[in-house]
């Protein structure tokens, strides 16, 4: 399967969270990882877009995804945000699992961007999955995308960080998949 190597333009993304699995060949990925618990499995991919973590519980399942908004995939979800400023959502599921999404989108000066983007080139060291696609400008760095993840007795919480040279801008997202009692 080849991998497209430039980032979609971030103001056609979405974060879509959908309370069941999505087949994994829907989405193109460059790396992955398998974040587990007693209770809980977590596939992480990194796509050009930027992420696509599917979570299985037992028999249940749910999908967090970013995707242009043009993408054909299924329309009944849980979240669906178009990537735009701060966004928090949470729910909670009859299976028992709370899940709960920040998601903050900043478009920076170019400056501002280049030395970020430097801090998270050196985070890429103590990452948990990281990938840098090759540059499209001679003149910006690649995008970059990394996770980190904290795997609980209850719980999975995912960071991820995606940068968008040709628009100056990094996507954060935090996902906390856990369960039981608060």
């Amino acid at each position: 399967m080849t991998v497209g190597l430039i980032r979609p333009d971030v103001s056609d993304l979405v974060l879509r969270t959908y309370g069941r699995a999505l087949h994994p060949e829907l989405f193109e990925h460059h790396c992955g990882l398998i974040l587990s618990n007693s209770r809980m499995k977590l596939d992480v991919r990194l796509n050009a877009s930027g992420h696509v973590l599917m979570l299985q519980m037992g028999a249940n399942s749910m999908t967090e995804v970013i995707v242009d908004h043009h993408a054909s995939l299924p329309q009944r979800r849980i979240v669906d945000y178009r990537l735009r400023g701060c966004r928090t959502e949470s729910a909670e599921l009859p299976t028992g699992l709370r899940y709960d999404m920040s998601c903050q989108v900043e478009r920076l000066h170019l400056d501002i961007f280049l030395r970020m983007d430097e801090e998270l080139d050196q985070d890429r060291r103590r990452a948990d999955l990281s990938a840098r696609l090759p540059a499209v400008n001679r003149f910006l760095p690649g995008p970059l995308s990394l996770i980190r993840a904290e795997v609980g007795r209850e719980s999975i919480l995912v960071y991820a960080f995606h940068t968008f040279p040709e628009h100056c801008a990094i996507v954060k997202t935090q996902s906390l998949f856990e369960h039981g009692e608060r």
